[in-house]
């Protein structure tokens, strides 16, 4: 395979945190039932000193799914992260940040469960991959605001 050089990603973390972590293990001995995955997004741009930065915070809700045996793990998570984007970047920066910043953080907010999950009852628990990606309107209409936070449930985890 040819090696091949790595370009520089147009988005710089600046930070990431995590704001709570609350994730309760289902002790019941019969067989564990899926779970759903809501995942919101509230996303800002702020204006300081060093010039531009994006703001972005997941949180990310693990639930149990009505008249289904419950998950092995219900609870919730609140991520946030500080981005900024390279001032040559062509593209839409908004839009970069809904769709790679989220990737990252919803990355590490997996890594962070996998650990605190790894010796409990119900073993390690992997957040399943999802995808960010939102297909570009083709016609934007002229008196649609453009909306910041995104929520998306996925039945995967279980």
């Amino acid at each position: 395979m040819p090696n091949t050089p790595l370009k520089p990603s147009p988005l710089q973390i600046l930070s990431s945190e995590f704001i709570e972590i609350s994730i309760k293990s289902c002790e019941a001995t019969e067989d564990h039932g899926p779970g759903s995955i809501d995942v919101e997004r509230d996303i800002h741009l702020h204006h300081g000193e060093d010039g531009e930065a994006w703001g972005i915070m997941l949180a990310i809700k693990l639930e149990a799914i009505e008249d289904q045996p419950p998950p092995p793990y219900t609870g919730h998570v609140v991520i946030r992260g500080g981005f900024r984007v390279h001032e040559d970047y062509t593209g839409d920066p908004e839009r970069l940040i809904r769709i790679t910043a989220a990737s990252m953080l919803y990355g590490a907010t997996r890594e962070m469960l996998a650990s605190l999950t790894a010796r409990s009852v119900n073993g390690m628990m992997t957040l399943p991959s999802v995808s960010f990606f939102e297909d570009l309107p083709t016609q934007k209409p002229a008196t649609k605001k453009r909306s910041s936070s995104k929520s998306s449930k996925s039945k995967a985890l279980g």
